[in-house]
């Protein structure tokens, strides 16, 4: 049994239990916990209540912060690391799609572009010697002269001067293609108000020279086109002399469609020198054809004849005759007047095909300066040279689009063809100096003689007989646009003679509705002389009637004409006339 134990005390100096307590006593009591949106001092982090946190995106801001302050308090807890990285490859996705869908649309752009360069090369041969920029400007500026094969309404002559003045740069410069071309003499040759003369091109190639030619000649034409316009250099734009805002010109117009785009004079230069600077340098130039510089000395004075400088336009025509004369073998004057340009037509010896152009375009700027007499003596005696003229031998027939019909890949096909098959330079033309021969459109030449010689009879003597000559021109050009569309393809003869078919059919509209007026009015007064007449009135007015009936019964035939030469040209502008004008 165990016994009862006592008592025992505690060890004397021991603390009771609740001291424990107190040894922490001295410490101060927890501070009061501050809300997130309330910032003294410290920033702290412990909730007011144990129930709900008190963060900033909880609570209502007493103001509303600005806009870039909210974002960049809040982007960071917006974006995650996860979100951050489907953003990063949507950006990455996009950014790759977009280079290559610009990728993608150059590349089409340059398929696109160099299968026009191959076509504009099939049609417009270009020197196989020069460089491919040079070529690449040349078949350019050729294309954009045709608007209608090039896809364009009208000719941007800015555009073509622009490539033209490029490439004869390049030409002119011997250290790209210019090699080999010689001054005339040391220093070079300057005219007054004309600039720098033309070269010796002796030492270049014959397709080198025609190219050179080429590229003159579309900056002649070029420079006639934009005479009077001016170019901001500073805006790059081109327009007339009167859009140019200036102390000349203060009360300038607004561009058309550009209400925005103020030409200042300060910033203008004309868009092109005079045209004779480049019809002086072929004319000068050693190396060129007689038949090319013929071509220049025409085209000049006929640019001269438009400007009403008769005078200067028959010293160029005279200029023009003494390089076609000089080119023959025997006396000049056994085939041709040089003075009037009147053909002899000895039947011994026949005129070249220089004499035969020149002489044609004196008589028309005969008529056009008013003497018909000597233009008409010279369109005749033209006129018999080339029915006189040999032939030659017969075209080859083949087989065009106009007798297979037109399928539905030929377009396509020939784009294809045109990429793997190399143009072929054509081969050097005639100089001009030996008589032509009778070929496919050598009617439609004599169908141009007739109907000027027709305009002229027309408003000088007889009307009748003006007319019958403009009828059988009409009828020649129509019939041997027929046989040039079922036998070659070549576009030049055929727009010949498309335009020689538009000038003769307008003249003879233009002849018949003269007549139907002249007896609508005979008629009309027949009528009211019938009225007071005792015996034969009447006939009178019925005859006068009939003879209106009768030319408005022409008009419709003339109507039904040009309806069926819409199919055979392609043009839509049938009624453009392009004949000397102003005789009737």
């Amino acid at each position: 049994m165990i016994p009862p134990q006592s008592t025992v005390r505690r060890m004397p100096g021991l603390r009771p239990r609740h001291s424990a307590r107190l040894i922490f006593s001295h410490r101060p009591p927890l501070s009061r916990p501050r809300q997130f949106t309330h910032k003294p001092q410290q920033q702290s982090f412990v909730s007011q209540t144990p129930f709900r946190p008190q963060l900033p995106f909880l609570s209502q801001a007493k103001g509303r912060l600005p806009l870039a302050i909210h974002l960049r308090q809040h982007f960071i807890r917006l974006v995650s690391t996860d979100r951050r990285e489907q953003y990063k490859r949507g950006l990455f996705r996009g950014l790759k799609i977009a280079l290559t869908s610009y990728a993608i649309i150059f590349m089409l752009y340059l398929i696109d572009t160099g299968i026009y360069q191959e076509e504009i090369e099939h049609r417009w041969p270009t020197p196989p010697e020069w460089s491919w920029k040079s070529r690449w400007a040349l078949r350019t500026a050729i294309a954009l002269q045709h608007p209608n094969e090039a896809g364009q309404v009208v000719t941007q002559w800015h555009n073509v001067y622009a490539y033209v003045r490029e490439l004869l740069e390049r030409l002119e410069d011997p250290n790209i293609d210019g090699k080999d071309i010689q001054e005339l003499a040391d220093g070079g040759i300057f005219i007054d108000g004309v600039g720098r003369a033309g070269f010796d091109l002796s030492g270049k190639s014959e397709p080198w020279r025609r190219g050179y030619f080429q590229a003159l000649m579309s900056a002649a034409k070029a420079a006639e086109n934009l005479e009077g316009f001016m170019t901001d250099s500073k805006q790059r734009v081109t327009a007339k002399a009167d859009y140019v805002h200036g102390p000349s010109n203060p009360n300038a117009k607004t561009l058309p469609g550009r209400t925005k785009t103020v030409m200042h004079e300060e910033d203008c230069v004309p868009a092109a020198p005079p045209a004779e600077t480049f019809y002086i340098k072929i004319l000068t130039t050693t190396g060129f054809t007689a038949k090319q510089k013929i071509d220049a000395a025409l085209a000049y004075a006929d640019y001269l004849d438009s400007k009403g400088l008769s005078d200067t336009a028959r010293d160029m025509y005279t200029w023009a005759m003494d390089i076609a004369a000089s080119g023959l073998s025997y006396d000049p004057s056994r085939v041709v007047d040089t003075a009037t340009g009147v053909l002899k037509n000895s039947g011994k010896d026949i005129a070249s095909d220089n004499l035969l152009r020149v002489s044609t375009a004196l008589a028309v700027h005969n008529a056009k300066i008013g003497d018909l007499s000597t233009a008409l003596a010279i369109f005749t005696s033209v006129l018999k040279a080339r029915r006189s003229l040999p032939g030659s031998a017969p075209p080859k027939p083949s087989q065009s689009n106009t007798e297979r019909g037109n399928l539905p890949f030929d377009n396509f096909v020939q784009k294809i063809k045109n990429m793997f098959v190399p143009p072929v330079y054509p081969a050097a033309p005639s100089d001009g100096n030996t008589p032509p021969v009778r070929e496919l459109g050598s009617p439609c030449e004599e169908a141009g003689l007739m109907t000027y010689i027709g305009e002229i009879l027309y408003a000088t003597s007889s009307r009748e007989i003006g007319l019958a000559w403009t009828r059988d021109a009409v009828d020649i050009a129509e019939s041997e646009l027929l046989e040039i569309a079922r036998q070659t393809e070549t576009l030049d003869t055929r727009d010949r003679c498309s335009q020689c078919l538009k000038v003769g059919i307008q003249n003879w509209r233009t002849m018949v509705h003269n007549l139907v007026t002249s007896a609508a009015a005979a008629e009309e007064e027949a009528i009211a002389q019938s009225a007071k007449a005792w015996f034969g009135g009447a006939s009178e007015a019925a005859k006068k009637t009939s003879e209106r009936k009768r030319w408005e019964a022409e008009e419709m035939i003339i109507d039904d004409r040009s309806d069926r030469m819409l199919r055979l040209t392609n043009d839509y502008n049938v009624y453009k006339s392009r004949g000397i004008g102003g005789l009737f």
